[in-house]
Parts: C-alpha cells; sequence; structure tokens
C-alpha cells in the first residue's frame, strides 16, 4: 500500500490547525507497522483500506451504511477500537481517511453519474444526507478527538484560536427590480394573479422616477447587516457582494452599477465575482469573467462564488486559481443547507485527483436562502426554517467556526409567500442576542 504522504499532511492540516507542526510529525503516526521503541509518546492511527492502491480511486472506497461512531460520531473508516500500548494510543478509527473523504469532494469524483439538472452533485444524494450527518461538522468533531488523543498521551495542546464569527454574503443576480417604465403594466398582471401586492404597481412608477428606491438595491443589505450584528470580541460579522460581469443580467460597466459597486467597496465591503452560469459550464470563461469585473470597478478581484452554486467538477478547480481566484465560498448544496464538507471554518482546497492542493480558501457555505423554501429542496416554512438555521449555528458556534450564509438582493421583497426578509432579520437578531 503507498499512503500519499501529501494526502495524510493534508488531513492533518485541517485537524490541526493550530498545533504546531513538530507536534505532529513527532506525535502522530498514519501507519500499520509495530511502534518501535522511542521515547516519544505516539498516536498511531492505523490506516484502512481506503488508500490502497487496488481500492483507492473505485467504487470499493466508498463508506458502507450503516456507519460505525468513535465517541458518538460517525466513522466513515476503519472501526471505534483504541488500544494502549505504554505510553501510545494504537487507534483503529481512520479519521484521516474519513476527513480526506469529506474535504475533497472524493464522493464526487467516484459518483460522476450521479448530478442534478444543472450537473450539480446533488446534497441529497451526498453520504452526509443519506447517513443523517449533513447538520454537523463532523471534521471538527475528528479533530476534537484528535487533541483528546494527543491529551491523553500527554501533550498540551490547545484548543483552536479562532472566535466564532458570521459571514453575510449576498449574490447580485439582479442589480435592480424595475429597469423600465413598462413594468406597471407586468406588475399589474401579477397583482391580479397574486404574485405581488397591488403596491407594486405605484412602486414601479416611483423607481424609474427616481422617487423610491429600487428593492433590490444593494445599500439596503448593507445597512442591515450592519446595523443588527454587534461586532464584538466573541463575535464579528463581515459583508460580502458577489457581482456578475458576463451582461447576461446586467451592464457591469453601465455608471449606475458601477457606482453601486464602488460604493459598496468604499464603505469596506468586500466585492468578488459571481461565476456566471454559463462559466459553470466552461470553467475557462472565469478568467475573463473576473477581468471584466476588475475593468469595470478598478482594483483586483480575488473572492468569487459560482452562480447557481455550479461548482461542477472537483477538478474545475484548477480554472478559478489560474484566473487568480485565492478565495471562494461555493461548496455548500443547492438542495440541502448544513456542512458539505464536514468543515465550518475555512480550509485550504485540495484536489484528490492530484493530491496537490489549489491555491483556494475555501469558506464552506452553510445556508442559502432558496435551498431553504424551495418545494424542490427543503420546502420548510419560516418557523421551520429558523429553527433548523439556529441549530447550524449552535453547531458552528460550538467549532468556533465561520457560519456562512447566502441570502440574494432579489429575495428581498415584499411579495405573498415570500418569508426570507422576515427570516434573515430574525436570524440576524437571534444571532446578536445570543
Amino acid at each position: 500500500m503507498s499512503i500519499p504522504q501529501k494526502a495524510v499532511d493534508y488531513c492533518l492540516s485541517v485537524l490541526l490547525q493550530d498545533v504546531d507542526k513538530k507536534i505532529i510529525s513527532e506525535h502522530i503516526r498514519y501507519c500499520s507497522d509495530d511502534i518501535k521503541d522511542t521515547d516519544k509518546s505516539i498516536v498511531q492511527i492505523v490506516p484502512s483500506n481506503f488508500f490502497n492502491d487496488d481500492i483507492f480511486g473505485t467504487q470499493g472506497s466508498m463508506p458502507v451504511l450503516p456507519l460505525q461512531t468513535i465517541e458518538d460520531t460517525p466513522l466513515l473508516f476503519g472501526t471505534p477500537a483504541i488500544q494502549r500500548k505504554g505510553n501510545n494510543l494504537i487507534v483503529h478509527a481512520d479519521i484521516i481517511a474519513s476527513t480526506f473523504f469529506l474535504v475533497t469532494r472524493y464522493e464526487e469524483v467516484i459518483r460522476r453519474n450521479v448530478r442534478d439538472k444543472y450537473g450539480r452533485f446533488p446534497g441529497k444524494e451526498s453520504l452526509p444526507y443519506r447517513a443523517n450527518f449533513i447538520h454537523r461538522p463532523i471534521v471538527e468533531e475528528y479533530a476534537a478527538i484528535l487533541l483528546k488523543w494527543l491529551r491523553n498521551i500527554g501533550l498540551n495542546v490547545k484548543e483552536p484560536s479562532r472566535n466564532f464569527s458570521v459571514l453575510l454574503t449576498h449574490d447580485i443576480d439582479q442589480i435592480c427590480k424595475y429597469v423600465r417604465f413598462s413594468q406597471p403594466l407586468r406588475q399589474v398582471a401579477k397583482a391580479f394573479l397574486g404574485r405581488e401586492p397591488f403596491s407594486s404597481i405605484i412602486e414601479s412608477l416611483l423607481v424609474p422616477l427616481g422617487l423610491k428606491e429600487d428593492p433590490y438595491h444593494p445599500d439596503k443589505l448593507l445597512k442591515l447587516d450592519r446595523s443588527s450584528i454587534h461586532i464584538t470580541d466573541s463575535c464579528r460579522n463581515q459583508s460580502m457582494f458577489f457581482f456578475m460581469s458576463n451582461g447576461k443580467e446586467y451592464k457591469i460597466h453601465k455608471k449606475s452599477v458601477r457606482n453601486i459597486i464602488i460604493k459598496l467597496h468604499e464603505s469596506g465591503t468586500v466585492i468578488g465575482l459571481h461565476s456566471s452560469l454559463h462559466a459553470g459550464y466552461n470553467p475557462e470563461l472565469i478568467g475573463k469573467e473576473k477581468s471584466a469585473l476588475e475593468q469595470a470597478c478598478g482594483f483586483p478581484i480575488l473572492h468569487n462564488r459560482h452562480h447557481y452554486l455550479l461548482w461542477r467538477e472537483v477538478e474545475d478547480g484548477w480554472a478559478l486559481a489560474k484566473a487568480g481566484i485565492k478565495w471562494d465560498s461555493t461548496l455548500g448544496y443547492a438542495d440541502v443547507a448544513g456542512f458539505r464538507l464536514g468543515v465550518c471554518h475555512p480550509i485550504e482546497l485540495f484536489d484528490p485527483i492530484r493530491m496537490e492542493p489549489f491555491g483556494i480558501e475555501e469558506h464552506p457555505l452553510i445556508i442559502m436562502d432558496v435551498t431553504l423554501s424551495s418545494p424542490n429542496y427543503m420546502n420548510l416554512d419560516k418557523n421551520q426554517a429558523l429553527k433548523y438555521c439556529l441549530q447550524l449555528a449552535d453547531q458552528v458556534r460550538k467549532h468556533k467556526g465561520e457560519f456562512v450564509v447566502l441570502w440574494h438582493n432579489n429575495k428581498f421583497q415584499c411579495i405573498p409567500n415570500n418569508y426570507h426578509p422576515d427570516l434573515y432579520i430574525a436570524l440576524l437578531d437571534e444571532l446578536s442576542s445570543s
């Protein structure tokens, strides 16, 4: 068996983010050989067959349901058996392979034939969903268990130094709702069909005249973000806005659009690229779209989120890296909220095919607005959605993670059956008071 050392080192860096590398190299072994006499205490993690040459990359490398558990945490590979041998712990729970499987999207490489109509891997097909732990960041749980094992052999290792934080992100799919004076006729039709309140007819007249702010205007969200969460030592928040540049939904070089972006940027808000649906299918276009956004706004763009969360194949990350994207927050499931990568803190992404890091820092997306409400996705009512959001937030707080949420600006209009403005405000209020 040839265990790829880069993969092992990567997983340990995810699990033991703040632990001295010398401690990791001297006191952790990932091998099946007997530990020879040593003056150092060791945590030996015995590999499962996951990385075996004839297993890795095949259907036989997939975890078998139902899963076993280690300290009440689902274990993808190995067994919960632990033996003490002198000052050493011999652990048969293969948390290295289990971590690798989740944080690299390995399942999506093996199951390439499983995709939704957009070409995305569905959350409800994922192992975390099928094994009922999508609501738990179990890689963070592995990290806590590994720290416990290290303390058990006498090492003084500390908890992660990071603090709980909230990242409020907004994808700007449409820059405005009312762009033409012809729209009152459309609003009349929508009002009679019950899709819009009758007040939208007047609104559609006032907005183009400059007498009322467009309901999609990003300023509304920015003010809400900055007023709803108190920035303290124990909880900080940040707003980010992602703009499209391919010209299909709005023209990025139009003065009014550029003014919005520049105003947000000058206020200290981070601006990122919202890679288009077309770029999701043709990743080589990401570089062109990034350049177009940079040209329009006049400053470098390093951040990205794909439209429709359409990072389809793991290896598409190389196109992001080539384009100069250093930061991404695409990797949440569209159809179910939760912990797609098993983590709730930023990690460097790693290609399980090339066994190389992409050079991209991923901030995993945990909640998207339409995921909660769509009949095709979770189909939750407002109370159910708030309860589930707070359950996920509690998990993130427990592990001192980053709670990343996505609310679209076009979900902040007051129309029938749209609970998202109220839900967002309620969620922010709960986060502020807890």
